[in-house]
């Protein structure tokens, strides 16, 4: 009598492992994707939000007025005064916002007009939070330059670092009543309040990444116990088998 016993192969940790590397990985990827596009979006609600802003306080702005500011002494006009108060009340009721300012370029270089920051350090950087009427700008973001020279709405994709800080920015053309490009409004949005929008989104998706690890962990152990189990199971299968046929190969006693 010849029996064919299947002996399957089982390696309890090493299928474990293998079963963990793939629902975590397929956790982290759809995390990341998620991730991504979130930072995406709230990325580009943060720049319209600066662009919206900016709209809003350009209409506060006589341009033509604006166009007669050309010397530090203009900044002690009553004109001048005028024209600083709205932004100066919108800077004390938004938090966000870090400075609300208009710049010129001149012969490639920039200028700032229109500044509604108080005089002094009040973050106490060691830089005049204020600037002076054509005080030069010495680095002048490159979306700033950009919205000088051609003229169009830009909003910062990354934040910047300057001389005051460092911010993510919406710029807007200022037209005089004959419609001619004359200066650009800036709006600037200090970095910690950029990141602090993103990390809802960062933490999210930290905790996510966590569970997925738990996830992962749990069902890998599982897989383990239960071929584990499989694989005593079949060992004890064999074992009875092979002393079934021990018995029946046994020499049978004679009457």
């Amino acid at each position: 009598m010849s029996t064919s016993l299947r002996n399957y192969k089982f390696n309890p940790l090493a299928e474990a492992i293998v079963v963990f590397i793939v629902i975590f990985s397929a956790i982290s990827f759809v995390s990341y994707f998620i991730y991504v596009r979130a930072i995406e979006a709230q990325e580009a609600e943060i720049k319209e939000s600066l662009i919206l802003s900016a709209g809003v306080i350009k209409s506060f702005i006589d341009v033509d007025l604006h166009e007669t500011f050309d010397t530090p002494e203009d900044e002690y006009t009553e004109a001048y005064q005028s024209q600083i108060a709205p932004l100066a009340r919108i800077l004390d009721a938004d938090i966000n916002i870090a400075f609300v300012y208009t710049a010129v370029m001149r012969d490639d270089r920039v200028y700032f007009i229109l500044d509604a920051t108080l005089e002094g350090d009040a973050d106490e950087d060691g830089v005049e939070d204020s600037v002076a009427v054509m005080e030069e700008y010495p680095e002048p973001p490159p979306d700033l330059i950009y919205a000088l020279k051609n003229a169009e709405v830009v909003a910062s994709g990354k934040p910047y670092t300057d001389s005051w800080g460092r911010f993510v920015s919406g710029y807007m053309p200022l037209e005089n009543s004959q419609g001619e490009f004359v200066a650009v409004l800036g709006v600037d949005l200090e970095k910690s309040n950029y990141f602090s929008r993103l990390e809802p989104i960062k933490r999210a998706t930290a905790r996510a990444m966590v569970a997925g690890f738990l996830i992962a962990y749990l069902i890998g152990s599982i897989v383990w116990f239960l071929r584990q189990f499989a694989s005593k199971l079949n060992q004890s299968r064999l074992n009875l088998a092979n002393e079934r046929i021990h018995d029946s190969n046994a020499p049978k006693a004679q009457p």
